[in-house]
C-alpha cells in the first residue's frame, strides 16, 4: 500500500492533469468545459487538503477520486482508427463453393477474441488476465478506475465490428461470455466487460438471414464466474436459442458439406465450452472433440511461428480426431511486456507490427498446405489473412465500413497513462 506522501503525490499528478485539460482549449468534452468554472474554487481546496497531510482521514482520497472520476476517466475504450483499404466486402464468399465440398477442407478465416472490439472500462476480475495487469502496475495498490484506461490497449484485439467482419469475410468467431453481477447480465469480456451477448448474436443471426450461402462457426468459452448457477446457464442456453433459432446446424459426429447446411438453411454451428450447457440441447455443440485450441502464448514471433509449424504437422497426422484444427496467429502480453510497454504497446502494435505481416512468409513456406482448419488473427483488417487464404480475388467490391458511432473523442487516457508511467517510476528509483 502507497504510504501517504506517494498517495498525496499520485492524487496531486492526475488533478494537475485533469485541471490543465480542463482549461485546455484542445479539449472539448463536456465533462471537463464544465469544470472549468471550478477549477479555481475547488482545485486550491483540493491541494490544499491533501498538502496539510492527515494521513488518518481517508475521506481526502476518497474525496480526490470521487472527484476524478466524474471527469478523468473515460467509460468506454477508444478503439484504433478502422483502415480498411487493405479489405474487400467478401460477404459472399462461401455462395461459389462446390457444395460437395466437407466443411473440414475449408479454412475458414476467423477472429481471436471477435467481440472485443467495444469494450467498457468495467473489469472482469476473473479473468485471469487481471491478475497480470495488477502486477504490471509495479505493485501499487490502485483502483480500477485508474488502471483500466491503460488496459484498454491489451483488451481490445478487433477495431472492426461482428458485422463489419463478417461482410469482410470472417466466418469464425471466439467469443468470450461471462456473468456481470453488477448488470445481471452475460456480456461479452476480454479482461474487460464489453456488449451483452444478445447484440453480438443478433449481428450474427441478422448476417445470415441476408447472406444465406455463409456458414458461420462460433466458439464460446469457459464461464469464469462462481455465480453462474445451474439456472444461469440455461438462461445463456436459451439466450442461444432464441437468438440464432432455426439456423443452427444440430451436434453430429462429423461435419457437413456445405451443401447440407445451406440446404437446410441451418448453416450456424454454435460449440459452448461448458458441459452442462451443451448436454442440455443437441443443437448446441460441446468444444471437446470439435475445437483443437492451440496457443502459443508468447510476444516473441519467431517462437510463435515455430509453435503453429509444430502444430501444423499434427493437424496432418493420423491420430488427429478433432473436426475443426484452430491455429492462432496471435502474440500475446505477458506481465513484462505490459512493465516494458506500458506507455506504448499494445495488442494492435503488436498485430499490426509484428505478428500479421510474419503471416505471409508463414504461409509462403507451408504453400500447398492447409492451415489448420480456423485460422484466427488480431485487427484483421491490418493482416494479410484474405489474401493468404486466397479469398480476396472473391470479390472486386470496396469495403464499405458502419456508420461510425459518435463518440467523444479525448487524450485522457493517455494522460492517465502517463501518470501511472510517471508514478512507476518514481516508485523504481533506489
Amino acid at each position: 500500500m502507497l504510504n501517504y506522501m506517494y498517495k498525496s503525490r499520485f492524487i496531486l499528478l492526475l488533478l494537475t492533469t485533469a485541471f490543465s485539460a480542463a482549461s485546455s482549449d484542445s479539449l472539448i468534452l463536456s465533462p471537463l468545459r464544465r469544470l472549468e468554472g471550478e477549477t479555481d474554487a475547488n482545485a486550491s481546496s483540493f491541494l490544499d487538503r491533501l498538502l496539510e497531510g492527515d494521513a488518518e482521514d481517508s475521506s481526502i482520497f476518497d474525496s480526490a477520486l470521487a472527484t476524478l472520476d466524474d471527469f478523468f476517466f473515460v467509460d468506454r475504450c477508444d478503439r484504433p482508427d478502422e483502415d480498411t483499404s487493405n479489405i474487400r466486402d467478401l460477404s459472399d464468399w462461401m455462395a461459389s463453393l462446390d457444395p460437395n465440398t466437407n466443411l473440414a477442407q475449408l479454412t475458414l478465416p476467423g477472429t481471436h477474441n471477435s467481440a472485443a472490439y467495444d469494450l467498457s472500462t468495467q473489469f472482469n476480475e476473473n479473468d485471469p488476465q487481471y491478475t497480470y495487469i495488477q502486477e504490471a502496475s509495479f505493485g501499487v495498490d490502485l483502483p480500477n478506475k485508474m488502471i483500466a484506461p491503460f488496459a484498454c490497449r491489451f483488451a481490445l484485439t478487433q477495431s472492426l465490428s461482428i458485422s463489419e467482419q463478417l461482410r469482410a469475410g470472417i466466418r469464425y468467431f471466439d467469443l468470450r461470455v461471462d456473468y456481470d453481477t453488477e448488470t445481471s447480465s452475460f456480456r461479452i469480456f476480454h479482461l474487460l466487460f464489453g456488449l451483452p451477448i444478445q447484440d453480438i448474436l443478433k449481428q450474427i443471426q441478422d448476417f445470415i438471414q441476408m447472406h444465406p450461402s455463409e456458414i458461420v462457426v462460433i466458439e464460446i468459452r469457459e464461464l469464469l464466474s462462481s455465480s453462474v448457477t445451474a439456472q444461469k446457464k440455461q438462461e445463456l442456453t436459451q439466450i442461444i436459442l432464441d437468438s440464432i433459432g432455426s439456423a443452427l446446424y444440430p451436434v453430429t459426429n462429423a461435419l457437413p458439406t456445405i451443401g447440407e447446411m445451406q440446404t437446410g438453411g441451418t448453416t450456424v454451428i454454435v460449440a459452448v465450452q461448458d458441459g452442462d450447457i451443451n448436454s442440455s440441447s443437441d443443437m448446441i455443440w460441446p468444444t471437446s472433440g470439435t475445437i483443437r485450441d492451440t496457443f502459443a502464448n508468447t510476444v516473441d514471433v519467431q517462437e510463435m511461428n515455430k509453435y503453429n509449424q509444430e502444430r501444423l504437422v499434427e493437424f496432418n497426422s493420423d491420430g488427429n480426431q478433432f473436426l475443426f484444427n484452430k491455429l492462432s496467429w496471435i502474440l500475446t502480453p505477458n506481465t513484462d511486456y505490459l512493465k516494458d510497454s506500458l506507455l506504448r504497446g499494445s495488442i494492435f502494435r503488436l498485430a499490426k507490427e509484428d505478428a500479421n505481416p510474419a503471416l505471409i512468409d508463414f504461409a509462403a513456406k507451408n504453400d500447398g498446405v492447409q492451415l489448420g482448419n480456423i485460422l484466427i488473427i488480431d485487427y484483421v483488417e491490418q493482416s494479410p489473412l484474405f489474401d493468404v487464404l486466397g479469398l480476396s480475388s472473391s470479390s472486386s467490391e470496396p469495403f464499405v465500413p458502419d456508420s461510425p458511432a459518435s463518440s467523444l473523442q479525448s487524450t485522457l487516457p493517455f494522460c492517465i497513462s502517463l501518470s501511472l508511467g510517471i508514478l512507476g517510476c518514481i516508485l523504481a528509483l533506489p
